[in-house]
C-alpha cells in the first residue's frame, strides 16, 4: 500500500504539468485503483481507493451530477477521485466543497494522458511494492541523468518525492534501514528505510549508489564554483590593495559584483608565510599549501560576524573584515582573538610554519581598505624587526610607537616629510605644532571634526578651518588615501619624535 502523494508524484514525473490536485490531502494511503465507467459503479470501490472516472464521465463534471458522484465515493472512503479534464474547465463549486469535507482529493489528468497508461501506472505503485520500486528507481534515474538539479538538498528532496521515502544524509541510525557511504566529502552514511521486500531492497541499495555517485558530483561543483569565487573575489582583493586611488574607482564595481561591501568598516589583515618551502618541501606543494592555508583562513575566521574574504599572492595572505558600523571596543577585542584562532589554525595546519602578521585599524570606504592594508603592512614590518612569529601585531597597538620611530629614523623618510613639512617651515614652532596636533588628532579620530573639537577644546568650526587650511598649505588631497595615510604617520611620527627626544 502507498501513499496518494506518493502516486500523484510518480504520475507528475510520467506527465510534467498535466497532473494537479485541485482539492483534498494526498496524506492518505491507497490501496486499490478502480477505473470507473458508470457513476453507479463508484458504489463498489473499497475504503481506501483511487476512483478514476472513465473520458466520458467528463461531462458531469460541471453540474449536480458530479456532486453525487463525490457523495458516492465520500460515502465508500473512497481516498480519491481522477477525472480527465482540460485546465480551463469549470468543475462543480458545490461537489469541490463536498469533497474537501469529505476528505476525498480530486485530482485532474489532462486529456493528453494516456489513461491506460496512467492507471497501469496507478496500479502498480498502489498494490505490488516491487514494481513501485522499480518504477520509481526509473524516475529517480531519469531525474537524475537530466542533470537538473542544482545542490544535494534539491536532489534529496526530489527523489524523496520520487521513491515515496525519505533519504537522509547523517549517521547511520542501525542497521535496518539501507545505507551507502555518502561520498569522500561527507560524514556518515545515505540511507533510507528498507521496503521490507529483499527484491525490492537490493534494488532499492541500488538507487541509493546513484544517488550517492550524483550526490559527490553536486558537492564537486559546489566546491569547485566556491573555489573560483573566492579566487576572484581574493584576486580583486588584491587589486584594490595594491591600486592607486584611480584605479580603486575603476576596481570597485567589479568588487561589489563579488560580494566585498567595499562601502562598509574594513580591518585588513596581512599574513606572510616566512618558511613555506622550507617546510613543504618543493614548489608545487608550497602552491597547493598556500591556497588551502587561504581557504582555512578564511574558514577559521568566519564564526565571527560581519562580512570576511581572502586574497593571496605568491608571498602575503590578505584577510579582510567588513562591517556596517564603526567596530566598538568589545569588537575589536573579538578581531583580536578571532586573528589568534585563525593563526594557530594555520600554524596547526603546517607544524613548523613561520609566520609574521600584522593588523590595521578600521577605516570606512574604499580608501579606507587601502589605508587599513597600508598600516597592516607596517604592523608586519614591526613584527619581522621584532621576530614576532606567528602572533598578530596590530597597527594600534603600543609596539607600532618604536616602529614608527623607526621609520622615523630612516634618512630617506625623514627627508620625504621635510619636504612635506617644508611650506610651514617658517611659522613659530608653537604655531607649527599646533597644526600637526590638530591635523593628527583629526585623522586620529577618523576625520571627525566634532570629536577633534571636543579633545582639542576647539570650537568645531575653528577645527574645520585649521585642518582645511593645512591641507591646502600642504597640498594634501583629503580623498586621497595614500595621502592622508602618509601625512598622518608623518604627524604621529613626528610627535613621537619630539617626544622621545
Amino acid at each position: 500500500m502507498s501513499t496518494l502523494e506518493s502516486v500523484v508524484d510518480l504520475l507528475a514525473h510520467r506527465h510534467p504539468g498535466a497532473v494537479e490536485v485541485l482539492v483534498g490531502s494526498t496524506d492518505q494511503r491507497v490501496g486499490d485503483v478502480r477505473l470507473v465507467e458508470q457513476v453507479d459503479q463508484v458504489d463498489d470501490a473499497p475504503p481506501g481507493a483511487l476512483v478514476v472516472l472513465e473520458r466520458g464521465l467528463a461531462a458531469l463534471t460541471g453540474d449536480y451530477r458530479f456532486d453525487i458522484v463525490v457523495r458516492r465515493a465520500a460515502a465508500r472512503e473512497v481516498a480519491a477521485l481522477v477525472v480527465v479534464l482540460p485546465q480551463d474547465a469549470r468543475l462543480s463549486l458545490t461537489a469541490l466543497a463536498l469533497a474537501r469535507r469529505a476528505g476525498v482529493a480530486v485530482i485532474r489528468l489532462a486529456p493528453e494522458v494516456d489513461l491506460t497508461a496512467a492507471v497501469g501506472t496507478m496500479v502498480r505503485q498502489a498494490t505490488d511494492r516491487l514494481s513501485v520500486t522499480v518504477d520509481r528507481a526509473r524516475a529517480v534515474c531519469e531525474t537524475i541523468d537530466g542533470r537538473a538539479l542544482d545542490s544535494v538538498d534539491v536532489l534529496l528532496d526530489r527523489v524523496g518525492m520520487l521513491l515515496g521515502r525519505t533519504v537522509r544524509i547523517g549517521p547511520r541510525p542501525d542497521d535496518q534501514v539501507l545505507a551507502v557511504p555518502a561520498g569522500p566529502d561527507h560524514d556518515g552514511w545515505l540511507w533510507t528505510e528498507r521496503p521490507g521486500d529483499p527484491d525490492a531492497d537490493a534494488l532499492l541499495e541500488m538507487v541509493l549508489w546513484r544517488i550517492a555517485a550524483e550526490t559527490t558530483r553536486l558537492t564537486a561543483e559546489r566546491v569547485r564554483a566556491e573555489q573560483v569565487s573566492r579566487r576572484s573575489a581574493g584576486e580583486v582583493l588584491v587589486q584594490l590593495v595594491e591600486a592607486d586611488r584611480g584605479a580603486r574607482a575603476t576596481i570597485a564595481p567589479s568588487a561589489r559584483r563579488l560580494g566585498i561591501p567595499v562601502d562598509g568598516w574594513h580591518v585588513v589583515t596581512r599574513i606572510e608565510p616566512d618558511n613555506l618551502l622550507e617546510v613543504t618541501g618543493d614548489d608545487v606543494a608550497a602552491y597547493e599549501i598556500r591556497d588551502e592555508l587561504a581557504s582555512l583562513a578564511l574558514q577559521a575566521a568566519a564564526s565571527m560576524p560581519g562580512s570576511w574574504h581572502v586574497g593571496q599572492d605568491p608571498a602575503v595572505v590578505l584577510l579582510l573584515w567588513t562591517g556596517d558600523n564603526p567596530p566598538r571596543q568589545d569588537t575589536h577585542a573579538r578581531l583580536h582573538r578571532q586573528l589568534d584562532f585563525v593563526l594557530n589554525a594555520l600554524v596547526g595546519r603546517v607544524p613548523g610554519l613561520r609566520m609574521f602578521c600584522g593588523t590595521g585599524t578600521a577605516r570606512p570606504g574604499i580608501a579606507g581598505l587601502a589605508s587599513s592594508a597600508t598600516e597592516a603592512r607596517l604592523a608586519v614590518s614591526s613584527a619581522r624587526f621584532r621576530r614576532r612569529s606567528n602572533v598578530a601585531v596590530h597597527f594600534d597597538s603600543v609596539g607600532m610607537r618604536a616602529t614608527l620611530l623607526e621609520w622615523y629614523g630612516s634618512p630617506t623618510v625623514q627627508q620625504s616629510i621635510d619636504r612635506l613639512f617644508a611650506p610651514i617651515a617658517d611659522l613659530t614652532p608653537a604655531k607649527r605644532q599646533a597644526m600637526i596636533d590638530t591635523v593628527c588628532t583629526y585623522l586620529d579620530l577618523q576625520g571627525s571634526a566634532a570629536r577633534t573639537a571636543e579633545v582639542l577644546h576647539l570650537h568645531r568650526n575653528a577645527v574645520r578651518y585649521r585642518v582645511q587650511r593645512a591641507f591646502e598649505v600642504l597640498g594634501i588631497d583629503e580623498d586621497d588615501a595614500d595621502q592622508r595615510l602618509f601625512l598622518h604617520l608623518a604627524c604621529r611620527a613626528q610627535r613621537l619624535g619630539d617626544i622621545s627626544a
